[in-house]
């Protein structure tokens, strides 16, 4: 979105308009710009945007003085602020109303998801994040094609964080997906210990639905999903997956790009349990 300096975002409000302004449970308060603050932040009364979140405020949406914006921290607080001064990259806001979500307001789903080529791992952060995964781990496969090159590591998962971080703003959702490092498939079962039902989706169950094995479990809410790569996870990958406690579970008929399956079975189960993160 852009605009000139001056001009008003859509949704935004100054102080002692004739409405008062949204309020954060105003549907009119998703159309507001939102920017991410470091967590622990947004208990104060002011609180100052710069860096990269600066810039995009005020050089990319050219927000303004006396614009009211939505601020998210990540970790489940989120406020609406106005703009008392603005300069260069740097921001500082007014905190006018702040609230606190719980993570008990949704399942807690963490997405197993194999490497893929090129730029698909990225998309799946960008979709997970939307549906409100709360964790992500990255693993290698017998059959993974993508890899993370030696000594990149770093660079790879600043990468995934700044998808995660965009989609988290886009979406207009309170909670950051925590991003593990990446680790072998066989490494998993401390992800999978912790959670209340553990699942894997593999094309070649043909009976056990996510729906049904949740529903059977009594809709837990943590939950773990292992999600394979392009070509699929082994049945030797299988059996070390279901020794650990992992289902294997059916994601439906049709083959999905391997991009697209994580995040399909993360919204089939989101349907299940009744929503994940905020």
């Amino acid at each position: 979105m852009s605009r000139r300096r001056g001009e008003r975002p859509c949704g935004a409000y100054h102080e002692g308009s004739p409405l008062n302004g949204p309020k954060l449970d105003d549907a009119s308060a998703w159309r507001l710009d939102t920017f991410l603050v470091p967590p622990r932040t947004l208990g104060d009364p002011t609180v100052v945007l710069d860096g990269a979140e600066g810039h995009h405020a005020l050089h990319v949406v050219r927000a303004a003085e006396g614009d009211v914006v939505r601020l998210v921290d990540g970790e489940g607080v989120e406020a609406l602020a106005r703009i008392d001064g603005a300069r260069a990259s740097q921001a500082s806001l007014s905190i006018l109303e702040r609230k606190t979500h719980r993570r008990e307001e949704g399942a807690l789903l963490t997405l197993v998801q194999a490497l893929l080529k090129g730029s698909g791992f990225s998309e799946v952060v960008r979709r997970a994040t939307e549906l409100g995964v709360a964790a992500l781990v990255p693993v290698t496969t017998e059959r993974s094609v993508g890899r993370v090159p030696k000594g990149r590591e770093d660079d790879r998962a600043a990468r995934w964080l700044a998808v995660a971080r965009s989609a988290l703003k886009q979406c207009r959702g309170v909670y950051l997906p925590r991003i593990e490092a990446v680790r072998p498939l066989s490494a998993v079962g401390p992800f999978l210990a912790e959670a209340q039902l553990g699942l894997v989706a593999w094309e070649e169950e043909q009976v056990a639905g996510i729906r049904e094995v949740i529903a059977r479990a009594g809709r837990p809410r943590r939950i773990a999903l292992v999600v394979g790569p392009e070509g699929g996870l082994s049945a030797a990958e299988i059996e070390v997956l279901a020794s650990l406690g992992a289902r294997p579970v059916s994601v439906g008929r049709r083959v999905l790009r391997a991009d697209w399956a994580g995040p399909a079975a993360a919204a089939m189960v989101a349907s299940a349990v009744g929503g994940l993160l905020p």
